[in-house]
């Protein structure tokens, strides 16, 4: 038997597989990857990692990132219906720079910003506003559990990230949604006055690694542990959630927490401290 984090149960051996924490579509790497019940894996693959894989705005990085999954299948674009005018050909597709552009099937080009304008254009994107916040709860409880294992799961109020994970899901639960007192912010949210310098700091983050990545800090407040999620350049979002973060290593460097980042085909482990000190090299110009 061996403890799967997304469950919160024991589950014998045969009935595990290895989840990608990040998965490959996102910039994810096998060794950044933990044991877990593949039913629930099945379950968080289909519910927030196909359809994150799939949201407009994620076209982008993913295809700059060249996060082509175990399979190498070429990223394509969005599959969405656009009309321009009263041409009705419009999809989108990648220009030479990998960003999206109109492209007329009609006109066999692509259309400038002049023709957008002047004709207007019609398009409709159905997205759930959530899904970044729950990924961010996913990445969170898997990644808290692949750092810091079992001091994760005693000192964490790991019920609030299954809760916020499984939200509106097969495993939804309104009793321990309605007990949720972690905090946070997701994109698109915007961000409260309280929280914009300390958001300053993660965007920061986000734009110096450029990739996909998860910060774990410890000692930023004493009760809480705040989860910074980053997903091929993009900040996702942040949870700050109860803990008893006495309990947490404060060994070396790592007394302030800790980050993972996958960059290109490397897992990087380093210190917190060590990525403010990265930020603060950057904005002195060493």
């Amino acid at each position: 038997m061996t403890f799967c984090i997304y469950s919160n149960t024991d589950v014998a051996d045969g009935e595990l597989n290895n989840e990608h924490i990040f998965p490959l579509t996102l910039g994810g790497n096998n060794a950044f990857t933990i044991r877990v019940s593949k039913a629930f894996n099945t379950l968080a693959n289909r519910e927030l990692d196909e359809k994150l894989k799939s949201c407009l705005f994620l076209a982008t990085n993913r295809k700059k990132h060249e996060a082509t999954g175990h399979r190498n299948q070429i990223v394509n674009p969005p599959k969405i219906k656009i009309t321009v005018g009263s041409d009705k050909s419009v999809v989108f597709e990648f220009d030479d720079n990998d960003l999206l552009q109109f492209y007329s099937h009609k006109r066999k080009k692509l259309l400038t910003a002049d023709e957008i304008k002047a004709e207007g254009a019609n398009f409709r994107i159905e997205q759930e506003r959530s899904l970044r916040l729950k990924f961010t709860a996913k990445i969170a409880l898997a990644s808290g559990y692949f750092v810091y294992g079992n001091t994760f799961v005693e000192n964490v109020k790991t019920a609030d990230l299954r809760a916020l994970m499984n939200y509106l899901g097969k495993y939804h639960d309104e009793v321990a949604f309605n007990n949720i007192s972690s905090t946070g912010w997701y994109w698109p949210e915007p961000v409260g006055d309280s929280d914009v310098v300390m958001h300053g700091i993660f965007q920061r983050i986000n734009d110096m690694l450029n990739c996909s990545f998860v910060a774990l800090i410890t000692s930023a407040v004493p009760d809480k542990i705040i989860i910074v999620v980053g997903v091929l350049g993009h900040l996702s979002g942040v949870i700050s959630c109860p803990a008893n973060c006495d309990k947490f290593p404060k060994f070396d460097d790592h007394d302030l927490g800790h980050v993972v980042a996958l960059k290109g085909k490397e897992l990087q482990r380093f210190s917190f401290r060590d990525c403010l000190q990265a930020i603060a090299d950057l904005s002195n110009g060493s």
